[in-house]
């Protein structure tokens, strides 16, 4: 099993990869491909999910934090 370093590291360069990516989307017209509600919704599905994975890096940290002092 991974540890949460691993999957930590892995989720925050898949994050910085996507926000790299949707910087270079920034000039790009979405509404080519979807009209202004669809562009919009993705927009904010993306936010949400990085919030929860910040969220939850937060919080397997503090865990990890309180294991490491209830272990000494």
């Amino acid at each position: 099993m991974p540890s949460v370093n691993t999957i930590s590291s892995v989720v925050n360069y898949t994050l910085a990869f996507l926000s790299c990516l949707l910087a270079g989307l920034q000039g790009f017209d979405w509404l080519a491909f979807f009209d202004a509600e669809t562009a919009l919704k993705i927009v904010a599905g993306l936010n949400l999910l990085g919030l929860s994975v910040k969220a939850w890096i937060a919080t397997a940290e503090q865990m990890a934090r309180q294991m490491q002092q209830e272990a000494k």
